[in-house]
């Protein structure tokens, strides 16, 4: 009779190769950098929460990531890191942001027993702080999600590409409702003094005439309205407007015609106190004065026109 002996081993599981899938890709939304003479953070947390420091602005919220692991030892605690990576304009170059310092939830993964665990992350933006501008439009990059957990005894670290995305629109778009119009007018001038005539973003008129100058208004002064779109929720905002004379010219442009000058404009709301509203909007009204140029020269019958630069700025 012959004799065996039966020999058991345990068997060992080799996990299938490891992947990550995405279900949502992180996303920092739509933000306007407000400022960047210091580094400046945004924050988004893998609940979706979202908080931003002094150089920030929010117009659009922002998306955590959501993923699914596969192909993981089973019962196994994973731990995520995120190494700071660049996200760079898609449409061209300048500024960069940096992504850095990934929140998971849960905070240790651990996997099931066919070695999948799904889980959210969140984490911080920051801007350059050098004091150059970033242009708006899409940034994106690729950080590398760290994996680390122990396997066999030995410690493991799994490595994969993320997609991070966010748009910047830190420019805010302006229009033009309602030009700024002094009127119908009868003008005269003077080498001696200039007379003026000046209009208040209300409306409200009044005339100075201290000499052989003159204006004489026949009505139909109106205000300039400008709207502001684009803007983030509830922000403030400067009204910038031109700090030296804007000159008005007949519509023959004949240099031998004298010109009319615009000088201290002024804004309804005052820049420092422009508010946004929650669509990131904003009307506002511009008056000027109106004088008379100091020279021979005299008016002719006619249409005068110029232009003049206004901003808006976070």
């Amino acid at each position: 009779m012959r004799w065996g002996l039966l020999f058991l081993f345990g068997l060992v599981t080799v996990p299938a190769a490891a992947q990550i899938q995405t279900t949502q890709s992180l996303d920092f939304g739509t933000l306007a950098v407000t400022a960047n003479a210091t580094p400046a953070s945004a924050l988004i947390t893998p609940l979706g929460y979202a908080g931003y420091g002094s150089g920030w602005a929010n117009i659009l919220a922002g998306k955590p990531g959501q993923y699914r692991l596969t192909g993981y030892p089973a019962f196994t605690d994973i731990s995520v890191s995120l190494d700071p990576s660049p996200l760079t304009l898609v449409s061209g170059t300048g500024e960069t942001l940096t992504v850095q310092a990934a929140i998971s939830n849960p905070t240790l993964l651990h996997t099931d027993q066919a070695g999948s665990v799904s889980f959210s992350l969140g984490a911080t933006l920051t801007t350059s702080g050098d004091g150059q501008p970033y242009q708006d439009g899409a940034y994106h990059g690729q950080p590398s999600l760290n994996l680390s957990y122990v396997y066999l005894g030995a410690s493991q670290v799994g490595h994969e590409y993320v997609n991070v995305d966010a748009t910047l629109r830190s420019s805010l778009v302006l229009a033009q409702l309602q030009g700024l119009t002094f009127g119908k007018l009868a003008v005269f001038s003077s080498n001696a003094d200039q007379a003026s005539m000046t209009l208040s973003p209300a409306g409200l008129v009044s005339l100075h005439r201290p000499g052989a100058a003159n204006l004489i208004r026949f009505g139909g002064e109106l205000p300039a309205t400008i709207q502001v779109t684009t803007g983030a929720p509830y922000m403030s905002v400067s009204i910038v407007l031109p700090a030296v004379p804007t000159y008005l010219v007949h519509s023959s442009l004949s240099p031998a015609i004298a010109r009319l000058v615009v000088t201290n404009f002024t804004a309804q709301p005052v820049g420092g106190s422009a508010k946004l509203s929650a669509q990131g909007s904003l009307n506002f009204l511009i008056g000027a004065t109106l004088s008379t140029e100091q020279t021979t020269k005299q008016y002719q019958d006619g249409v005068y026109m110029g232009t003049y630069d206004v901003s808006v700025v976070y």
